[in-house]
């Protein structure tokens, strides 16, 4: 028994929808939904995993982190104008993507606008889009804006600057630099911990040991930002912080195929995001039934994003390492950025953004096993669906599910046993998948290790 094709799937759908002629449901569309279901199907499972290699040759750039981008399986390929598509089938609008060709219960501004609200909600939540960003202290003073396109901030690193030109890679150790102040890693604080840890606070200038966030307010000497960095100490010399921060995203602008920022995986999360909202605005296009579902299938998505891990195993130069949080690196792997004699190891910085200990001085192999993207196949009809065989029945029920989301009413309602069941299949293969091995609880932790070491939330009841 091959692979079930693509062909023969949309028929499968078509079929079971009583549209075998494709007048109401197109085969586009149905291939569409058949991607989101295997899309799906992963993000709830992690179930296709794959080894890849990339190799890192100094010089570098002025950071460590690096974003598991080009080249690998979990490379990011999905735009907001895929996102326009499917939510404008689920309305029964023409699937014209970034343009508008509907009716005027919605339109274009509808889509993009709800979009980009609810996308920069899920990079601030999930802790995607980390970025590092070098900003200049000046001296004698304790305060760093911070762009206003930081949603978080995660982790300070301070440096004092070389021949005032910042700092960069191979011009630190353990001696520091000829004398002048070591780099660090600086620990999170607050107004209190300044005041009671730090001798002298604010009345002279020394290396500074912690920091804290201002927010929603302007700090002395900053002006137009949100979020301004406050150190503990006045910085008595030139000096840059390496501030690793949660960026959004600029709004989308269609026209044009706008990056998401977000795994290809869990598209469909934004996509319910933005669904809630459009369906819960006032006049004809209010759907309090279907909003409500979209809302439920949007905060579900959120919290497996928090908690699903995306990196299973490493290794650099061909030797197997462990795969510690970042919080977990600065805390047990003491100053492994500067460190030559630092544990060796991937330190998970975010969703797709690693580093490597200790820091690359010369080509380095990095090996890792990922929870890659789901394998869609091409929209041709012999295209095959690699999928194994005890899915194909959930996935199809999925599609099937997804297509009565633009009929509304009874049919929609009565398609939800159809969800049902793909979650039921989803969380069979999990607790299938959790018993397979010796250690199933850090392999598929409940929390992420780097909310375990280091919480973004309060704990709630």
């Amino acid at each position: 028994m091959a692979q079930i094709q693509l062909g023969e799937a949309i028929t499968e759908v078509s079929t079971r929808l009583g549209d075998s002629s494709n007048v109401f449901f197109s085969q586009n569309e149905i291939y569409l939904y058949l991607l989101e279901s295997l899309r799906v199907l992963n993000a709830l499972t992690g179930f296709w995993k794959q080894q890849f290699t990339l190799t890192l040759t100094p010089p570098l750039a002025d950071n460590w982190f690096y974003a598991n981008g080009a080249g690998s399986p979990r490379a990011q390929t999905l735009t907001d104008t895929d996102v326009y598509t499917l939510i404008e089938n689920h309305l029964l609008e023409p699937p014209s993507g970034a343009t508008w060709t509907g009716t005027n219960q919605f339109s274009i501004n509808d889509l993009w606008q709800a979009c980009s609200r609810r996308r920069n909600e899920m990079l601030q939540l999930a802790a995607c889009n980390m970025v590092e960003l070098p900003l200049n202290c000046t001296p004698n003073a304790n305060t760093v804006p911070i762009p206003d396109s930081a949603l978080d901030v995660r982790r300070v690193r301070w440096a004092p600057s070389v021949g005032g030109t910042g700092f960069g890679e191979g011009g630190f150790g353990e001696g520091g630099f000829g004398g002048t102040p070591q780099q660090v890693t600086l620990q999170r604080g607050d107004v209190l911990s300044f005041q009671r840890f730090t001798p002298n606070y604010l009345q002279t200038n020394a290396n500074p040991l912690r920091w804290d966030i201002l927010t929603g307010q302007e700090a002395p000497g900053v002006t137009n930002t949100l979020l301004a960095l406050i150190l503990d100490t006045l910085v008595n010399v030139p000096s840059v912080v390496q501030v690793l921060a949660i960026l959004g995203g600029p709004d989308f602008n269609p026209p044009g195929g706008n990056p998401l920022l977000i795994p290809d995986d869990w598209m469909w999360v934004l996509k319910f995001g933005a669904l809630a909202d459009i369906l819960s605005k006032e006049e004809e296009g209010r759907d309090v039934a279907r909003a409500q579902y979209c809302r439920q299938r949007y905060n579900e998505g959120l919290e497996l994003m928090m908690t699903m891990p995306w990196l299973t195993q490493a290794l650099i130069n061909g030797v197997a390492v462990d795969t510690p949080s970042l919080a977990s690196a600065d805390r047990f792997n003491y100053e492994w950025q500067s460190n030559y004699g630092a544990f060796p190891g991937i330190v998970v910085g975010g969703i797709d953004l690693f580093a490597v200990s200790p820091t690359v001085y010369a080509t380095t192999s990095v090996g890792m096993t990922v929870v890659r993207n789901a394998p869609v196949p091409a929209n041709t009809p012999l295209a095959p669906i690699y999928l194994p065989r005890d899915g194909m029945e959930a996935v199809l029920k999925e599609a099937q599910h997804l297509a009565l989301f633009k009929m509304g009413g009874m049919e929609f309602a009565e398609s939800l046993q159809l969800h049902k069941e793909f979650t039921q299949f989803c969380v069979q293969t999990n607790a299938r998948l959790k018993v397979a091995g010796i250690f199933p609880s850090d392999y598929t932790p409940v929390i992420s290790r780097q909310d375990e070491q280091q919480p973004r939330f309060a704990a709630t009841g």
